[in-house]
C-alpha cells in the first residue's frame, strides 16, 4: 500500500464542525431563555427532543456513510446544516427555531460518525490510538472555544450571528469535501490491485469486547450529565448573576479541562483497558455534577468543573477508542457510538425534566442524575466482576 495522504483536512473539517455546532446549539438555548422566556424545565424538554431525534439519525448516518460513501454523507450533513440554520435565521419565531433545530439535528448525524470513520480508516493498530487521540483533542478544543467565546460573539455581532456564522462555516465545509474526495480517490486508484483497502488489519482480542460493552454502557450516562448541564446552563448563569459573555467564560471551564484531559490521555496510553480508571471516571462524574448544578457560587462552579471535565473525557475517550479498536466498520461503529450518545442526550434532560415537573423542585436534576450515575457505577462494577470470575 502506498503512503496515505495527510488527514489534516479531516481534522480541519472536524474542528470547524465542533466550533459551529457548539456555538449554535448552546446559545440557541440562551436565546430561548432571553427571547421566549424559557426556564430550566423548558430547555430540558428541548434537550430531550434533540436527543430523541439524534438516536435514530446517528444510526442512519453511520450506516449511510459506510454503504454509500463518506463524502456523499458529509455533503448531506454540511449542506443540510447550512439550510437548517438558514431556516432559523429567516423564520425567527419559536416554531421556526424548532424546525431549524429538528432538521439540524438530523443532518448533523451525517457528519460525526463519518469524520470519526475517516480519521480511523486504513490505520494500523499501532497508529489507531494516535488518530483517535488527535481527533478528541481537536473537537474538544474547538468546542471549548466555541462555547467560551459564544457569549461575546452573540453580544458583539448580534443575534443574527447565531445563524450566519455557522451557515458560512458549513458552506466552506461543504465546498471542501470535493477536493478531499478527489485526493482520496486518486490515492485509492494508485494502490496495487491486491491491496485490501477495506481492512486495517485490526483484530479484536478477548479483552476488547468486554471494555467496549462497559464503555458503550457508561457513555450514555456520561451524556445524560453533559446535556442536562447544557440545558440548565442558562438558568445556572441567571442564578449566579452572570451576563451572556461572562456565562460563556465561567461555564466553559469544564470544556477546557476536558480538552486538556484528552491531550493527557492521548499522550499516555497507560489507561487503555484499565478498569480502575474507567470506574473512577464514573464516580468523579457523579460527585462533580451534583456539586456543579447545586451551587450558585461562581468559584464553586469553577472547582466542580475540574472534576467534571476530567470525568467526561475519560468516559468519552473510552467509548470511542474501544469502539474503533479491533474493527474495520469505522463509520458504522461511529454511528453506534453517536447513537449511544443520543440516548444520553435524550435521557438526562427527559428524566430530569420529568422529575422537576412532578416535584417542582429546581434541584431535581441533580438528584435524578446522582441516582442514575450511582446505578450505572454499580452496574459497571457488577459486569466487570462477573467477567473476572469467568476468567
Amino acid at each position: 500500500m502506498k503512503a496515505m495522504p495527510s488527514k489534516t483536512g479531516y481534522y480541519v473539517l472536524e474542528g470547524l464542525n465542533s466550533f459551529a455546532t457548539a456555538y449554535f446549539f448552546n446559545y440557541l438555548l440562551f436565546l430561548f431563555r432571553d427571547q421566549f422566556g424559557f426556564n430550566d424545565l423548558n430547555n430540558l424538554v428541548v434537550g430531550a427532543l434533540h436527543g430523541l431525534i439524534y438516536i435514530p439519525a446517528s444510526l442512519v448516518g453511520g450506516r449511510f456513510g459506510q454503504r454509500w460513501g463518506a463524502f456523499r454523507s458529509l455533503r448531506i450533513g454540511f449542506g443540510g446544516m447550512a439550510v437548517a440554520v438558514g431556516i432559523g435565521w429567516w423564520f425567527p419565531g419559536l416554531w421556526g427555531q424548532f424546525g431549524a433545530l429538528t432538521l439540524w439535528t438530523v443532518v448533523l448525524c451525517f457528519t460525526w460518525p463519518i469524520l470519526e470513520g475517516l480519521v480511523c480508516e486504513h490505520e494500523t493498530p499501532e497508529r489507531l490510538p494516535h488518530r483517535v487521540g488527535l481527533y478528541n483533542v481537536v473537537w474538544a478544543g474547538t468546542a471549548a472555544v466555541g462555547y467560551s467565546s459564544g457569549g461575546w460573539l452573540f453580544e458583539q455581532l448580534g443575534r443574527s450571528s447565531l445563524y450566519w456564522l455557522p451557515l458560512g462555516i458549513h458552506v466552506v465545509q461543504w465546498i471542501a469535501t470535493w477536493p478531499l474526495e478527489a485526493r482520496h480517490r486518486t490515492w485509492v486508484s494508485n494502490q496495487p490491485a491486491s491491496t485490501d483497502l477495506g481492512r486495517s488489519n485490526s483484530v479484536e482480542t478477548g479483552n476488547q469486547p468486554h471494555f467496549k460493552k462497559l464503555a458503550w454502557l457508561a457513555n450514555p450516562f456520561n451524556y445524560m450529565a453533559v446535556n442536562t448541564l447544557l440545558a440548565v446552563a442558562p438558568g445556572l448563569a441567571s442564578r449566579a448573576g452572570l451576563g451572556l459573555a461572562e456565562a460563556g467564560v465561567v461555564l466553559s471551564v469544564w470544556l477546557y479541562i476536558r480538552a486538556l484531559a484528552f491531550l493527557k490521555l492521548w499522550l499516555w496510553p497507560g489507561w487503555h483497558y484499565r478498569f480502575d480508571w474507567f470506574l473512577g471516571g464514573l464516580l468523579t462524574l457523579l460527585v462533580s455534577f451534583v456539586a456543579l448544578v447545586s451551587t450558585s457560587s461562581i468559584w464553586g462552579m469553577v472547582l466542580a468543573q475540574i472534576g467534571f471535565g476530567w470525568a467526561t473525557a475519560i468516559l468519552y475517550y473510552s467509548s470511542l477508542y474501544y469502539a474503533m479498536d479491533g474493527t474495520d466498520a469505522h463509520s458504522e461503529n461511529g454511528g453506534i457510538h453517536e447513537a449511544l450518545i443520543g440516548i444520553g442526550i435524550f435521557g438526562g434532560p427527559a428524566l430530569s425534566g420529568l422529575a422537576q415537573f412532578i416535584t417542582g423542585n429546581p434541584s431535581a436534576p441533580a438528584w435524578v442524575l446522582a441516582g442514575l450515575l450511582s446505578g450505572a457505577s454499580g452496574w459497571v462494577w457488577r459486569i466487570h466482576r462477573r467477567s473476572q470470575k469467568r476468567v
